[in-house]
This record gives C-alpha cells, structure tokens and sequence, in this order.
C-alpha cells in the first residue's frame, strides 16, 4: 500500500467501506437467514428420529417378552435409547449455534451498518478538512501534502482493520462451532462403535446350528436288530430333545440375582401383599403390568434391587412373591431387579408410554477461537 499516491488511497478506502456495506453485511444477513432454516431442519429431523426409534422400541418390548427373541428385544431396546441420547446432546449443538453464533450475527448486522455509513461520513468530512487546509498551505507543498497524505494513509489502514475485524469475527464463530461438532463426535463416536460391536455380536449369537437326523440305517440289517437300534433311535432322540430343552430354559432363564432378605412395608404399614395382587401364578413369569404406589429408591448401588419413582409402570417378570419381593423391569427401561410386592399395585388398563424456543459491534470481537460446551447447553425445544 506503500506506493499508492492520494487518489488511489482515497478510492481504495471509499471501497472499503462501500463493500462492507453493500456487500458484507448483507450477506451476513443472509447467512443468518439460513442458518435459522439450518435449525428448523434439524428440529423436524430431531421430530421424525424421535418417532422412529420410538416405534423401533415398542417392537423391542414385544420382541422381549416373546419365548424366543428376549435378548434380540433388549438390543433394540439399547439401540432406541442410545439414538435418543444421541439426538438430545446434538440439540444442544444446535442451541448453541443459535445462541452463539446466528444470533451474534444477527446483533452485529443490524448495528454495524449505522456504525459505517458514520465512518464514512466522519472520512469525508475529514477529508474535506484536509483538502481546504491543503489548498491555504499550497505554497508550503512540503509540509501540506505530507500532512495530507499522512491522513488518506491513517484513514485507509483504519478501514482495512474495521474490514479484517468484520472477517475474523466471521470464522472465529464458525471455528467454534467446528470444535462443537468435533467434541460431540469424539464424546461419541468410539462409545457408538463399540456399542454396535456389542449388539451385534449378542444378535449373532441367537444364530442356533440346525440338528442333524441320524444316518439311516443299513436295510441289510435284521428285523430283529432294526427293532433294538430303532429303540436306541429314539432314546436317543428323547435324551437330545431333553438336553436341548434344559439348555433353552438354562438361556432363557433370568438372572435374577440373589433375592433379598424380607421386603420393607410402604411408608413404615403393614401390607399384606396377596398373591393374587400381583397376577399370582408360577415364578417364571409371563409379564404383567403393575403401577407403583410408592417410590422404591434403595440406598447403595446393588445391582440386584430395581429403583423406580411413584406412578411408574413396572412389568412384573416374576410373579409369585419370593420373601415379599417381585422380580421384574420399569416401563422404558432394559434394568431388572427385585422390589418389594407392597410397593405396586395392579393396573387394568396401563398406560402408554410417552415418546421419549451507533457502536461498532465488532470492535471487542476476540481473537481466539469461541468454543462451546454442548454438554451443558440447554435443551432446543420442538414445536
């Protein structure tokens, strides 16, 4: 810029500031406009993902209760869950591109154009100023024209800098809006992966080996010796029939766990639980839907107790009372463990679950890169 003479000086900087006005500021404006439409994608994508998984979990609950597919059952169940945790903290995300940046944009748009027509039309006035001085100076043209072009000089680098502050506000936002996405990624992209391996493998392992009929026998054999091995035939077949039945209830068999010592009372009462209160029948459990009276919150961490909240929806998995306690799962939810009989009550009609808004603005813009932490944003709302 050093070889620029007054003119081109003047012209460069009148540029300056004509293009930030014409130019940058609207397509600020602009950006704004369809980062907002950004968002509205995502709150419908976010709506739609929501529905989806959570019709997927509903086929899980059925799957879990079948003799066959329990354990396929609870892996959808997982993947359901895990999707809606997944698009709840990308929310936050997106909260905080609407906070952070869209709206920063927005604020800095509708001031910065008052803010530079007044730069403009300080420069000019100035420059008026400093042209009338220039011409009562003319016949000392030494010291006037330094005077005048030390002015066009100071005035050009001053817009320059308003033009470089208005670019890197720009990429800073959207640098920190990179690093959001990139913690969310790195938070969960491994965890994912190793979750889907998982799943995977328990759904691989329900793959069951057809069994083989026995070689036919010889028909050169005896009638005699036919009967005998026809008899061994089906002792055989008995036995491997038993095994492979000891084997399925051995897999489909809960682990229940060690069941606690006498259950509690609610509220301090005495209960008297019957054994029809809770669907009475064997300990193996078909399912019924039961509805807590009370909150069970047990103190520690034991594994084997399942904590539930007043009115939640329990399904009972085994239904006859062992010590005064029940064995079975809260509505939503993959946890099993015993809880006291007192604590629920039957429910003839369940209910169904429900489906897990002038100053220059530029002129204190950070240097460093804005970054968020999307793990504390609030909640985007949908309408």
């Amino acid at each position: 810029m050093s070889g620029m003479n007054s003119d081109q000086l003047h012209r460069s900087t009148l540029g300056i500031y004509s293009s930030l006005i014409n130019e940058f500021n609207p397509g600020l404006q602009k950006l704004v406009s369809l980062g907002n439409s950004y968002i509205q994608a995502f709150k419908t994508l976010a709506t739609t993902s929501d529905a989806y998984f959570s019709a997927l979990s509903k086929v899980g609950e059925r799957a879990f209760h079948t003799a066959s597919s329990r354990s396929i059952g609870d892996v959808l169940i997982q993947v359901s869950e895990s999707q809606r945790r997944l698009i709840l903290e990308l929310e936050g995300v997106f909260r905080s591109f609407s906070l952070e940046v869209l709206d920063s944009m927005e604020k800095n748009v509708r001031l910065d154009r008052d803010y530079l027509l007044g730069s403009r039309e300080t420069y000019e006035m100035q420059l008026r100023s400093q042209a009338a001085a220039l011409e009562r100076l003319r016949r000392r043209p030494s010291q006037g024209g330094s005077e005048y072009v030390d002015f066009l000089r100071e005035s050009h680098n001053q817009a320059l800098q308003e033009e470089e502050r208005r670019y890197r506000f720009l990429a800073e936002k959207h640098c920190g809006l990179i690093e959001s996405f990139t913690k969310f990624m790195n938070k969960n992209g491994v965890s994912l992966q190793q979750k889907a391996a998982a799943w995977t493998e328990e759904v691989d392992a329900t793959r069951r080996p057809e069994a083989h009929r026995p070689a036919t026998l010889d028909n050169i054999v005896s009638s005699e010796e036919s009967v005998i091995v026809s008899v061994c035939a089906c002792y055989m077949f008995i036995q491997v029939g038993m095994r492979e039945e000891e084997i399925r209830r051995s897999r489909d068999e809960m682990p229940l766990g060690k069941i606690p010592s006498r259950a509690p009372s609610p509220q301090g009462s005495i209960f008297r639980f019957g054994a029809d209160s809770a669907g009475g029948g064997g300990g193996g459990g078909g399912g019924r839907v039961m509805k807590a009276r009370v909150a069970h919150q047990p103190a520690g961490s034991n594994p084997t107790l399942l904590a539930f909240n007043r009115g939640q929806i329990i399904n009972v998995l085994v239904q006859q009372p062992r010590n005064g306690w029940l064995f079975g799962r809260a509505d939503n939810s993959s946890r099993q463990g015993w809880f006291p009989a007192s604590f629920v009550e039957a429910v003839d009609d369940p209910p169904v679950s429900p489906a897990p808004r002038g100053t220059n603005p530029f002129a204190t813009v950070k240097l460093k890169p804005t970054s968020t932490n999307d793990r504390s944003a609030p909640r985007l709302y949908r309408r």
